[in-house]
């Protein structure tokens, strides 16, 4: 695409680059339509001589069919795109799920002159209809040869998608001592059900044991076959080290801690472990609490099926301050 100010008998089937303007000040013509000879005509009797237009070359694309190209690369289970318009395609959520974008895509995707795609937050939750990101191609036409660079990139890879959540029923153990119970349960109980409800993920309360190895071990042993896809476990105390009371028990039933110490505040003092495929989250204190915390930002990844590794943990600290 070239732009170039051209007397008005060259201007007809170009595109329009800029606004023009009536004698009330208001808008007679938009910039990026293609102009007729009425719209000649027009700016013929507007006093016009000359106007600037885009001139796109032979193997340019116009621009709402580039967008709407991307889009469409784009659409997948959970997401889909608007129709294009002055070069903008929306990308919409079509589900209760998990939004997810490949960062260094993005980065490589947005790299290519004339194309644009911003996004919401990558693991932000989403409702349907929910816009997760915007596709904006910035010239009125754009080369063919950039078109297939972006289409590269997002077809390599899940460049934007929403991930469905999958786990249907989660388990609450709690901990601590007998004049504590009714605290413990009534703290942890609603916060952490009403969180999960947002994943479709139903809480199952499970037994409160006294802070011991053997009877947490034994509580998980029963989490483990009731059929619950995850397992939290809460206390009167929070897990003060890897080698605490939770963790030994984990591994006593043949659990794997994956990591404890979350740099996130709040929720420093929180664990991930797995025992096969089922994720055991020793929650902190601050999960009886309905701010946003660490259990916000771990618990929808785990709730869509995710498998997280201590890496996908220690990069929370990237925005893990919350207070």
């Amino acid at each position: 695409m070239r732009v170039a100010k051209v007397p008005l008998n060259q201007a007809a089937g170009h595109i329009l680059l800029h606004n023009q303007a009536g004698p009330d000040g208001r808008k007679a013509l938009k910039k990026g339509q293609r102009l007729t000879a009425a719209d000649i005509t027009l700016l013929r009797d507007l006093g016009r001589e000359q106007v600037y237009i885009a001139i796109l070359a032979q193997d340019d694309l116009d621009e709402n069919e580039a967008a709407r190209r991307l889009g469409q690369i784009m659409t997948s289970q959970g997401l889909e795109p608007s129709s294009a318009t002055t070069g903008r395609v929306n990308l919409m959520a079509t589900l209760t799920g998990l939004f997810k974008v490949n960062v260094e895509s993005l980065m490589a995707f947005n790299d290519i002159i004339g194309i644009t795609l911003a996004t919401i937050p990558n693991h932000t939750v989403v409702q349907p209809k929910t816009m997760v990101g915007t596709i904006k191609i910035i010239p009125y036409g754009l080369p063919r040869a950039d078109l297939a660079a972006a289409e590269a990139i997002a077809g390599a890879s899940r460049l934007v998608e929403v991930k469905p959540f999958v786990v249907q029923q989660a388990v609450l153990i709690t901990t601590g001592s007998v004049t504590a119970r009714e605290k413990v349960i009534e703290s942890f109980t609603p916060a952490l059900r009403d969180r999960l409800a947002g994943y479709k993920t139903a809480l199952l309360e499970g037994p409160y044991v006294p802070e011991d190895e053997d009877e947490i071990s034994q509580a998980l042993q029963w989490a483990l076959h009731s059929g619950a896809k995850m397992i939290l476990v809460a206390g009167e105390t929070s897990i003060m080290d890897v080698d605490d009371i939770t963790p030994r028990a984990i591994k006593a039933v043949g659990g794997e801690v994956v990591h404890y110490g979350m740099p996130v505040e709040p929720g420093n003092l929180m664990l991930l472990a797995y025992c096969g495929d089922i994720p055991i989250v020793g929650a902190p204190g601050c999960a009886k609490s309905r701010g946003y915390n660490v259990v916000d930002m771990v618990l929808p990844r785990l709730a869509v099926g995710e498998r997280l590794t201590r890496r996908d943990l220690i990069a929370l600290g990237h925005g893990g301050l919350l207070k």
